[in-house]
This record gives C-alpha cells, structure tokens and sequence, in this order.
C-alpha cells in the first residue's frame, strides 16, 4: 500500500506527490520512503530517474523508521515514524493543525519489490483534518474484496505464416484479466498492443525476416510515454531499469546497439500512437468487460502524424 501528502493543494494527485510504499515480505515489514514525479515506475530519463522512485535515487533520503509490522485476521498492519519536517527537500512538511489532501493506492510489487500499477485506489478526493478541537470517526470498516478471480481474457495469438510486418502501440493493460492475466505478471499502466492485440504470442519462423512499426513515442525526456520496443530473453521486460550488471547476463535479439564504450541505447522508437480509455471512464471498471475486443470497441485511439521507427529483426 501507498500513502502520503498529495502532490497538489487542491486535490487529491498521485504527481508530485511524497509517499511511503508499505509492505509486508514474510515476517519482515517495509515502509520506504518514495517520490512521484511521473505516472510511471522509475526509469531513468537522460542521466536522471523520473517515475515512482525511492528518494534515495533522486538525490534524497529515506525519512522513514520502520516501528512494527504484523497480519491480524488478513489485515497488515504496519506503524512507521517521520519527522514532521524532513531535512530531506523532496519531502513535504507533515502540518499538524489545519486540512491537506492526502492519497493512497494499494497494488502488487514486481519481482524487485518495485511498485508497478495499482488495483484500488479512491475515485474522490481525501482531505483529512488536523488538529481540530473536537474529535470525529468518519472512517468506513474494513471490507474484504472477493477472493475470487475472474476468468482472464483469451490470450490473442499470431501465427498467419503470411504476415512479416507487426504494428506496435501503446494501450491500457486491462486490468486483472488482460496483462495480469495472461502473462501471470505485474504490469504498468501501459502494455504493447501488436497489430490491434494485447501482449499477442507471435509465431514466427526461423531464416525469416519480419519487420516491427514501433509507435511507442520517440521523445527521450518523457518518462511516461517514451517507450522504445527492445526484444530480448529477459521474461519481465523492462530493459532500461536494469542494472549494468543484470544488462550484461540478458540476451537482446533486436532493438539495442552498443556504443564504444559498451553503452547500450535503443535503435527502434517511433511516434506515440496511443489507445487509451474515454474521458471520464472508471479504469477500475477494465475488469467487468467479458472479453478483450469488446474493452477495445470502448478505448479511443490518437497518432502523431510524423515517421515511425522501424526494427527488422532476423529471427533465429
């Protein structure tokens, strides 16, 4: 679970917000300290991370101390302190009189226990009064989510023996029954979609060569929606958060190249074409959608208008 102050005065906002990501890893609790300076899990962007990423990493410290970390009855508990005015300045001031908006998520980690996209989080705006002189409960009970799991969406599949050029763009990742449910991953808020298919099986065949149109966005400062399409044997993507180390024992197939100094940059980014929900639409309603074409009959579509990046990968 995520909470802290939000990143506007005026309402509740996830960007620029300042929150502790909470946990529990067996016996063992976690409260760690967080920025949100995009809607996207910490990359990092010329030389600099952006996204959802730990103080630590953008020039800040971890104000948090862990106090105590316990399950009762399936609920987590988890108590942690911080100084009401940080030393750290990417830390906002705790008030102890007065209204701030406030916001919280809660959300799977990936495999490095790393926030991806949360699952619940409030539709309204949460303000919370401090120090007033009489006391209130306004607060609901805890309730308890179904534990039963909706059957995933059919996985698309492409095996035409016909067909030598893909279509890549970016897309809402459905929810629980979409990425989450086909791949048995996390995911981001974003996920490719391959000739109008959500993460698609692509068959293909050895000796051929098959040509990808990459409209991922071709804009390097932007943390969001630049996104670059690099084909490698890695299982949970992401290749740019990895470590140097961890870079070097993935195998890359297509979409990277290396400098002299063995700096690895991506050779196939191209215009952002993006399908993304109507406005106003609850995305948390993804999941009531009985199959994947009817969720993107409801999805519009927009296109930057300038040339796509190309990759022609040999398959091997």
């Amino acid at each position: 679970m995520a909470f802290g102050i939000s990143g506007s005065t005026e309402k509740s906002q996830m960007l620029g917000s300042d929150v502790t990501v909470a946990y529990l890893d067996g016996y063992r609790g976690f409260a760690s300290d967080y920025n949100v300076t995009a809607l996207t899990p910490c990359v990092r962007v010329l030389g600099q991370y952006k996204g959802v990423c730990k103080d630590e990493l953008v020039g800040g410290q971890d104000s948090n101390q862990m106090h105590t970390a316990s399950r009762d009855n399936g609920i987590n508990i988890i108590t942690f302190r911080r100084s009401l005015i940080s030393p750290d300045p990417g830390d906002q001031p705790y008030p102890t009189e007065g209204s701030i908006y406030v916001i919280w998520a809660m959300g799977r980690l990936d495999h490095n226990k790393e926030p991806t996209f949360h699952d619940i989080y409030p539709k309204t705006d949460i303000r919370v009064e401090l120090g007033r002189n009489e006391s209130s409960s306004n607060c609901f009970s805890f309730t308890r989510s179904d534990t039963q799991l909706r059957e995933p969406w059919a996985k698309g599949q492409i095996y035409d023996k016909t067909i030598r050029t893909f279509k890549a763009y970016l897309g809402p990742s459905g929810g629980k029954r979409g990425y989450q449910g086909a791949t048995g991953q996390t995911s981001t808020s974003l996920a490719w979609y391959i000739n109008g298919l959500l993460a698609p099986e692509l068959w293909l065949r050895r000796g051929l060569t098959y040509s990808f149109r990459v409209y991922g966005g071709n804009n390097p400062h932007s943390a969001e929606f630049y996104h670059p399409l690099i084909i490698t044997d890695e299982p949970h993507g992401g290749f740019d958060r990895l470590s140097d180390e961890a870079q070097s024992k993935v195998r890359v197939l297509t979409g990277v190249e290396y400098s002299r100094r063995g700096r690895p940059r991506p050779t196939a980014a191209g215009p952002l074409c993006l399908a993304k929900h109507k406005d106003l639409t609850d995305r948390r309603l993804d999941d009531d959608f009985p199959s994947f074409r009817k969720f993107n009959r409801s999805l519009i579509y927009t296109c930057e208008e300038v040339q796509h990046g190309v990759e022609n990968p040999r398959d091997r």
